[in-house]
């Protein structure tokens, strides 16, 4: 009898075990669903705004949390407000494409969420797209180098395949710093990072620097700056640094603000981890492969990350809504991978 409790104890710790590991907020493998929240207002009933509540919504979507996104009037009795540059990517990198999104009101009178089919969340894909890639060439990348221009170029094929509208250009860096201009000529793109040379140093904010400043001249619907590197600056003035280059992103005047996304291979150690962290801005991230063989798969991943990036339209009519009453909002997507 013994045993048989004792059979019984493992049995449930490993069922136990299982359990945890699927569920607790895990993301399903075949895809899942995710909730934003966010409160409107509309103080003279054409001035629509909404404002993302970070804190409960899902941590996998990926939008500037810091900005209120405002809106226009849609005919004589609509408004909408277009959030763009909207991801959903897990803590592995993968990334979710949208299905389906309802939306629900809070109703004071009830105390409840009401599901909303009058006022409703439409999304498309950007099909404009600019991105530009920032590239460490620096001498510590020794003979690795070769297979990560390889992985540069088949991440240059995957965004021009993905994506109908592509502009692309690059800035690699290591005591020097060149640039290839944004251009629609795939080719071009390749050839160019097939014959990059190594070079001592790291100048990586400066290159991250001229990269915002190529893409600030593109008036795409989606922006994306994507850096990889090996290493930390050892080049740039005092100031060029990470809370200029972040202020750079914040402040550009365009409608449509650039996302960043830095991958910091993090062989030797060499990399800043909070650096890139913070420089992975306006719904970006930061990923830190160990190997150059991990490399390859954040590279993967990362192509479809950037050319999958969604305009989402809030659809409501003119009531008049005070901003310090505002309506509590939640959205719940549905995905796949």
């Amino acid at each position: 009898m013994k045993l048989r409790n004792a059979f019984l104890s493992i049995k449930a710790i490993v069922l136990t075990l299982i359990l945890v590991s699927c569920g607790g907020g895990g993301v399903n493998p075949n895809g899942s669903i995710f909730e934003i929240y966010l409160d409107f207002w509309n103080t003279s009933g054409k001035s629509p705004m909404v404002r993302f509540d970070a804190a409960q919504t899902s941590k996998e979507i990926k939008i500037d949390f810091s900005k209120n996104f405002g809106g226009e009037t849609e005919g004589s009795t609509l408004t909408k407000v277009i959030i763009d540059n909207f991801r959903i990517i897990d803590e592995y990198s993968n990334n979710y494409n949208i299905e389906n999104i309802k939306a629900f009101e809070y109703r004071n009178d009830t105390k409840a969420w009401k599901e909303d089919v009058e006022f409703t969340m439409d999304f498309k894909q950007s099909e404009d797209i600019s991105v530009v890639l920032v590239l460490d060439r620096s001498e510590s990348l020794g003979a690795d180098f070769e297979t990560i221009k390889q992985y540069a170029v088949d991440f240059i094929e995957k965004i021009f395949t993905d994506r109908k509208v592509v502009k692309m250009g690059i800035v690699d860096f290591a005591d020097t710093i060149n640039e290839f201009p944004l251009t629609t000529d795939k080719e071009a793109l390749k050839t160019y990072v097939r014959g990059l040379k190594q070079g001592k140093f790291t100048a990586l904010y400066n290159a991250v620097d001229q990269g915002i400043d190529m893409l600030q001249k593109s008036n795409s619907q989606s922006r994306v700056l994507f850096t990889f590197t090996d290493g930390t600056d050892n080049m740039a003035p005092p100031n060029i640094n990470p809370d200029y280059l972040i202020g750079k992103i914040k402040s550009d005047k365009n409608q449509y603000k650039i996302t960043s996304f830095f991958i910091g291979l993090n062989g030797n150690g060499g990399v800043d981890k909070t650096v890139l962290n913070k420089l992975a801005s306006n719904g970006g991230t930061a990923s830190f492969p160990s190997t150059v063989k991990e490399l390859k798969d954040v590279f993967t991943k990362f192509g479809r990350v950037i050319s999958n990036v969604y305009n989402l339209t809030y659809i409501r009519n003119q009531q008049v809504i005070s901003s310090s009453s505002p309506v509590k909002l939640k959205f719940q997507i549905v995905t796949s991978k």
